[in-house]
């Protein structure tokens, strides 16, 4: 996974439920399964998105799976 500073930072913010954070773009950072499963389990917490990108990232079935099944129970 290749991520910039200013990514990870997101990512972090996104991940301790920050209230502030409402749109999270990930494009083109490589992700793949595991990393999309780690960002289904911050989206089962979050309140506040509202707006994720996760565009070019190499996310498969698995990930796509566990990213779909926690936007069921997420109501931003």
């Amino acid at each position: 996974m290749v991520l910039h500073i200013s990514t990870l930072e997101k990512v972090e913010r996104f991940r301790q439920n920050d209230h502030t954070l409402t749109t999270l773009d990930l494009s083109d950072n490589e992700i793949g399964d595991d990393g999309a499963t780690d960002i289904a389990k911050a989206l089962r917490a979050n309140t506040t998105l509202t707006m994720l990108n996760l565009d070019r990232n190499e996310i498969g079935v698995d990930g796509a799976t566990a990213i779909a099944e926690a936007l069921q129970t997420n109501t931003t």
